[in-house]
């Protein structure tokens, strides 16, 4: 859903699960922690964002572009009611490489259907 989201919106970077093959020099991932159901209905889903570029810079600004679109997600995805940021952008070098990474959390609470 978040992934889905954000591709239009930092096109042409790779939005994704998983890093691709070959390797991008910028990638934006987006990958599930936890998080809990916070009742049968909605779900605090604990995302991890990890943001790599050639240099710090354009890391931290492609980070803060995610940052601010998943802010806003609640107003174009319905099924997420409420967008929290939990750690903000962190520039974190990727080891053993020493690429440029920038590490955030948000948390996404979404609204499921009701199970019939």
């Amino acid at each position: 859903m978040a992934v889905d989201y954000l591709r239009p919106l930092l096109d042409p970077v790779h939005v994704g699960t998983r890093v691709p093959r070959p390797r991008l020099p910028e990638m934006v991932l987006l990958r599930r922690l936890g998080g809990p159901r916070r009742n049968p209905i909605v779900d605090d889903a604990r995302i991890d964002v990890q943001v790599w570029a050639p240099d710090d810079s354009r890391a931290s600004d492609l980070a803060e572009s995610a940052r601010y679109h998943l802010a806003r997600i609640c107003e174009a995805v319905p099924e997420v009611r409420v967008s929290t940021e939990e750690t903000g952008p962190t520039l974190i070098p990727d080891a053993p490489s020493d690429v440029p990474r920038v590490l955030m959390t948000v948390v996404l609470s979404v609204r499921g259907a009701v199970p019939t």
